[in-house]
């Protein structure tokens, strides 16, 4: 069975990501109400109404940073990105406290 190509990474690794990589799209997969009330500097909600549009128009190549609570459900939509080719797809491990940790640290 061929491992997903995705990698789940820690926080500090993600925010080095947002800062230096051009071209990174930032989703946000938490309920609508907790990316109302906080999220990540430039990140998109994604939930699964939103998927095939974002895929239609994102580059493949393009890299792909998804965060959620604790970094589980980051990790189902990390993979549904790699199965689609995106070639450079990470899954924030420890999910949105770890993230913003991480920016704060930055």
């Amino acid at each position: 069975m061929t491992q997903p190509a995705y990698l789940c990474i820690p926080g500090a690794e993600a925010a080095r990501l947002i800062r230096d990589e051009p071209g990174l799209t930032l989703f946000d997969v938490r309920d609508a109400r907790s990316y109302r009330s906080g999220h990540a500097p430039g990140a998109a909600h994604l939930d699964e109404t939103r998927l095939a549009a974002w895929m239609q128009r994102l580059p493949r190549e393009n890299p792909v940073l998804i965060y959620c609570y604790q970094g589980q459900s980051s990790q189902a939509y990390a993979r549904m990105f790699a199965d689609f080719r995106y070639n450079r797809v990470y899954s924030v491990d420890g999910g949105y406290p770890a993230l913003l940790a991480a920016l704060a640290d930055a």
